[in-house]
């Protein structure tokens, strides 16, 4: 991995794959996904060889994440994370009853009607929060998991006008046992569901920090370069753009290649670019995985998985270049990968109810004791367990993605299906979630 996409020891580089996004949705009002997208091999959700050790995936439940028992460390444990471990002083988990929320100023959250069979996640996982809403400063934020217990229809609600989006959105989340789903949201309000398999995004759902800006937020449409164009027309996911919102940047839109080979798609202005180079994973064509790569100049770069064929911006954010941030005191052989690949030190901020994370990181095997990397401070925590996608190391030429897990209490988790990945390299860029979340 390096600081550019040049090959050798860098970021994988693109691969062809065939045709357009996930079949669908996208040119459909809320209709069911095929049992299976068409798929080339190269599916989001690569085989592993890491076993869940007496927690197998079973239907539509995941009895290996235990979250029912109201216990982090055991809800953890499920995941394969180790809670305790190493010199943290918030190593022991605390019962989740008994934590209290969080003040929240101005953050006003909406319950989702959930339909089509499907059910909070806290019917099931308690602790996850239940499925809602809320828009803060022109940005929709969603928060919660659902589950589905009954019928196959993916369609899981339906959004209020003040929260959906001009576009069609595709972005990617956390689905059960750790593995890569998607989120589908419609410009008429329909949220749908999706994994491959199916029976993930059914067993679990996580809605945990997904944002998008509504449609009253100002938007700049970015200017393509290299053979890139917008797949407005073909998808109707919006033309590549960008907006600015209380010290934060947003993208929006999705492009394709049409002709050539460069990486590089786009410039953003100065006004618009981060502090640090970041690495983000999006969803690409037919399901697959790539990535964003976001440098100090406003370069941005679009490789790996299907990325010429189809590359989503949806859901994509981060601190402007002078948001102030604050510098995570990192633990149990965590360290910045700052350094090594000028990504920033992992940080946080609350800015209006909202917490945005920054940076990224990495665990060195010489002293590592536990998968914790730090404890947020009580103005940052959520209300409950938020499981959310980030982009991890991956050494072959696939991108990965790994899981970011924050507790009520604080405690922040590094996570991948194969632990070295997220040991290697784990970004903290674009995420972010509302107070009470």
């Amino acid at each position: 991995m390096s600081n550019h996409c040049s090959g050798g020891e860098g970021l994988p580089r693109p691969r062809t794959v065939r045709d357009g996004p996930i079949r669908g949705p996208q040119a459909q009002k809320a209709t069911i996904m095929p049992a299976q997208p068409k798929n080339d091999g190269r599916a989001t959700a690569r085989t592993r060889s890491r076993i869940f050790t007496g927690r197998p995936h079973t239907g539509r439940r995941w009895a290996g994440r235990a979250i029912q028992s109201l216990v982090a460390a055991a809800a953890l444990a499920a995941l394969g994370v180790t809670v305790g471990g190493g010199s943290a002083s918030a190593a022991t988990a605390t019962p989740a009853a008994r934590l209290t929320a969080p003040t929240i100023t101005g953050v006003t959250w909406h319950q989702l009607t959930l339909i089509n069979g499907w059910q909070s996640g806290q019917s099931q996982f308690a602790g996850d929060g239940i499925p809602a809403w809320t828009v803060r400063n022109g940005v929709v934020y969603l928060s919660g998991s659902v589950v589905q217990t009954s019928g196959t229809n993916n369609e899981f609600a339906v959004l209020p006008p003040t929260a959906r989006p001009s576009r069609v959105l595709y972005m990617t989340v956390f689905t059960v046992a750790g593995t890569q789903g998607f989120v589908i949201v419609h410009p008429n309000g329909a949220i749908q569901a999706w994994a491959t398999p199916y029976s993930n995004a059914q067993g679990l759902t996580s809605l945990a920090g997904i944002s998008y800006p509504a449609p009253s937020l100002a938007t700049h449409q970015l200017v393509l370069e290299n053979g890139w164009q917008s797949s407005d027309s073909q998808w109707g996911t919006g033309d590549p753009s960008y907006s600015v919102s209380n010290g934060m940047v947003y993208l929006s839109g999705s492009l394709h290649q049409s002709a050539g080979a460069d990486q590089v798609f786009g410039v953003l202005p100065p006004a618009a670019r981060p502090a640090h180079t970041m690495y983000l994973s999006v969803y690409t064509d037919n399901g697959t995985i790539g990535l964003l790569e976001i440098d100090t100049s406003g370069t941005l770069y679009a490789y790996d998985g299907g990325a010429q064929q189809y590359t989503s911006l949806a859901g994509v954010s981060f601190p402007v270049a002078w948001a102030t941030m604050n510098k995570l005191a990192l633990i149990n052989g965590w360290q910045s990968a700052q350094p090594t690949y000028g990504t920033g030190d992992p940080s946080y901020s609350v800015k209006n109810g909202v917490v945005h994370l920054s940076g990224s990181l990495l665990q060195p095997p010489a002293g590592a004791t536990g998968q914790m990397f730090a404890v947020l401070p009580k103005a940052a925590r959520p209300t409950n367990y938020l499981y959310i996608k980030a982009m991890v190391y991956s050494p072959g030429s696939v991108a990965d993605t790994g899981t970011v897990v924050i507790t009520p209490n604080g405690e922040m988790y590094a996570y991948s299906l194969t632990a070295s990945e997220a040991q290697q390299y784990t970004s903290l860029a674009g995420i972010s979630y509302p107070l009470g979340s």
